[in-house]
């Protein structure tokens, strides 16, 4: 009996042969890309290390210009204003000169300052300070020359002045003999008007006319004219003020006048500048008074009865008022009254 083969299925396998060869390759190209990566950013850096060194090794070189131009602008500062200090001291005029050349200087190296700071071209305002260094230098020189020819004339006029001064002098002397003897007639004369005035306010003071018996008299002048005495402020249209003269035989008999303040509960004295009212000197207190009307009267050295009256056309008000009587300046008699 012969043996029959038969046919055995087949399957199929995955294929597992060298899979770590796949792995290697993946890490060689990561780090291809890496370094790729690196050598690029590396030479990046270098470019901008390179650009940056480059930006300092300029703002390096500009600084220096800098520090250099205002090194420049200081020497020549220096020596122009140790040229113009050296002028100095020869005359008050030139002194002056000097010091407004000194300000406008210092004035034109703050612009040029500005200048380098900006980094602006500086040089034609350096050259133009300098320029006008020597300007100011020739006006010195100039100004010193014109002082010279007025040394010159000063030597001529001093010695006229002193001439003069010696002329002078004499005529001073003069001049002070008299001035002594005027200012001890000045002296002499205001102590005689001192005493003139002196005895001139004791005069006043001694022919001012005392009065007494003052009487205020408010009154309700009807229609008809007649008066009727009232105390009620409303009812009064009219005060009559009345006193005696004392005797006084300093004054000069002749007509005299008596100024009369009332003055109200208020304090302000009653006034009305067309019934008679005015502006007088109280000559004790040095100073003006308001008064509200004037009383005359004939005066013979002896008593007499003088009255005065205030009519203001207007109400009185309520409480108690006050008289002051003045004459020649002087507080001569007061008195007071009410009205409800």
């Amino acid at each position: 009996m012969s043996t029959s083969s038969f046919n055995q299925p087949s399957y199929n396998t995955p294929n597992f042969d060298n899979p770590s060869g796949d792995n290697s390759k993946r890490l060689l190209t990561i780090a291809g890309i890496a370094i790729a990566v690196l050598l690029g950013l590396s030479i990046f850096l270098l470019i901008q290390n390179y650009r940056r060194g480059q930006e300092l090794e300029a703002n390096q070189t500009e600084l220096n210009l800098q520090k250099e131009a205002f090194a420049e602008l200081e020497q020549k500062y220096n020596d122009a204003v140790a040229q113009l200090e050296q002028q100095k001291g020869l005359n008050a005029q030139l002194d002056e000169k000097i010091n407004q050349q000194l300000q406008q200087l210092e004035q034109q190296k703050a612009q040029i300052e500005t200048l380098i700071r900006e980094k602006r071209d500086y040089r034609a305002a350096l050259n133009r300070f300098e320029n006008q260094k020597k300007q100011y230098l020739a006006e010195i020189e100039k100004l010193k020359a014109e002082i010279g020819i007025l040394t010159e004339k000063n030597a001529q006029l001093t010695q006229e002045v002193s001439t003069l001064s010696s002329s002078l002098s004499q005529t001073q002397a003069r001049l002070a003999e008299e001035s002594s003897a005027k200012a001890a007639l000045i002296s002499e004369k205001t102590q005689l008007e001192a005493e003139r005035k002196t005895l001139s306010r004791k005069v006043d003071i001694a022919s001012a006319i005392r009065v007494k018996d003052i009487t205020v008299l408010p009154v309700d002048v009807r229609s008809s004219g007649k008066e009727k005495t009232k105390t009620r402020a409303s009812k009064v249209d009219k005060l009559n003020i009345c006193f005696t003269t004392e005797p006084n035989e300093v004054a000069d008999p002749g007509e005299e006048v008596f100024y009369i303040a009332i003055i109200d509960p208020t304090g302000a004295t009653l006034a009305i500048e067309s019934l008679g009212s005015g502006i007088a000197k109280d000559k004790r207190q040095d100073q003006d008074f308001r008064y509200t009307t004037t009383a005359t009267c004939q005066y013979n050295n002896g008593e007499t009865n003088v009255c005065g009256t205030w009519q203001p056309g207007q109400n009185f008000i309520k409480g108690t008022y006050n008289v002051k009587i003045f004459n020649k300046g002087f507080l001569v008699g007061t008195a007071s009254f009410k009205l409800k």
